[in-house]
């Protein structure tokens, strides 16, 4: 163990360092000030140390320091900034440690990225930290180590004279016969925000967007007593929708690949019925977003500077699957156009939803710089 460490008893001899001073380069938007349960990521990961009862609470802030200092006086938590920020996230450690005065017997390290930690993990990190003689106690879940670590405060030293590569990550690893584990049934420890789509998972996980399961999807079909041919069609709009999404991702769409592949799953789900898609959104009342895109699936309404959401991308990939096989828009709707070109209202409703296919088609080549036909043939095989 670490020689020397004497612990005052108590959550009031504990601090917790919350690192929020980075550039959020992968997310693309501020991550600190992301929605997020209700309020913002910051405000979650504050919360989630007052549930606990920890009073000293401090946030290392250095980007967009001016947007967040309001924020964290509302919230009565002391703030540190980190002017050496662009020097990345052990610069912010520093100053977070530096910060802290003898009086201090552990601190809690949390980035911002992980703000979600249920009241229950937290205390029992206090209890194995008071209760032994480890000076660095770690959060499992599954066998897997997540955040919070909390560490004595005899580290601080380290921390300050630390200058090899690697960060707090590499000197804690100095140090693993000073370590103990505490498995937690808390997945939220493992969940961060580097990347848009780790923002939704986040979103999903803290009830934001209520979405049905795979086996909860087939379910519902079934209830429905939905065709197979039908099921086919659904399925291959699922594939399409999500490879999609994920290059729009990687564009840095802010997109819920779940939620797209579900709507996707369920969007003829009612499919033989007059006006099935305002048929197959009553069916799914309990999943409102959901519900959203099924009722848009044939006719959406498009504004003009409007980004790309879920809801197009399942209106777009519906109309680019032709039973169950992907072709390309001019094919899909050849057939109808022609089929109704001496009834002027039906006509007039077909070209509408194809120009609104093209549309967003445009649009995602625009934002993914390359036509749609390479993600068909790299993500569905060739399948044209």
């Amino acid at each position: 163990m670490f020689a020397g460490t004497e612990k005052n008893q108590g959550t009031d001899s504990l601090a917790a360092i919350i690192v929020a001073a980075g550039y959020s380069f992968r997310m693309k938007r501020f991550k600190p000030l992301l929605a997020l349960g209700g309020s913002t990521v910051l405000e979650k990961a504050v919360h989630s140390f007052k549930n606990a009862g920890i009073r000293d609470i401090r946030v290392v802030v250095g980007h967009r320091a001016s947007e967040l200092l309001p924020v964290l006086e509302r919230l009565g938590v002391k703030s540190i900034l980190n002017t050496n920020f662009s020097e990345g996230m052990f610069s912010s450690v520093v100053a977070g440690v530096k910060s802290l005065g003898p009086e201090t017997t552990g601190f809690f390290l949390l980035p911002v990225d992980n703000p979600i930690v249920k009241r229950d993990t937290l205390d029992k990190l206090q209890t194995t930290f008071f209760s032994t003689e480890f000076g660095i106690v770690y959060p499992t879940y599954q066998g897997m180590r997540g955040h919070p670590p909390l560490i004595s405060y005899q580290y601080v030293k380290n921390v300050l004279n630390w200058n090899k590569p690697g960060g707090m990550r590499a000197l804690l690893e100095q140090y693993e016969y000073d370590v103990s584990e505490v498995e937690v049934v808390d997945p939220g420890i493992l969940l961060d925000m580097d990347t848009p789509e780790d923002y939704h998972q986040m979103l999903k996980y803290c009830g934001d967007i209520q979405v049905p399961s795979d086996e909860e999807c087939y379910a519902i079909i079934k209830r429905a007593n939905t065709s197979v041919r039908v099921i086919k069609h659904c399925e291959q709009v699922a594939r399409l929708s999500c490879a999609l999404g994920s290059h729009l991702i990687r564009f840095g769409c802010q997109l819920n690949l779940q939620l797209i592949r579900t709507a996707a799953l369920l969007h003829d789900l009612a499919k033989g019925q007059s006006q099935h898609a305002l048929v197959g959104a009553q069916m799914l009342v309990n999943y409102p977003e959901v519900a959203e895109i099924v009722a848009e699936h044939m006719d959406i309404c498009l504004a003009p500077d409007q980004p790309i959401t879920e809801k197009e991308i399942v209106y777009l990939a519906d109309k680019l699957v032709m039973n169950n096989q992907t072709v390309p828009l001019q094919d899909r709707f050849a057939g109808p156009l022609e089929q109704h070109k001496n009834n002027q209202e039906v006509f007039t409703k077909i070209m509408q939803r194809f120009c609104n296919a093209e549309k967003i088609q445009t649009k995602i080549e625009q934002i993914i710089k390359m036509p749609l036909q390479e993600i068909l043939k790299a993500d569905l095989g060739g399948q044209s």
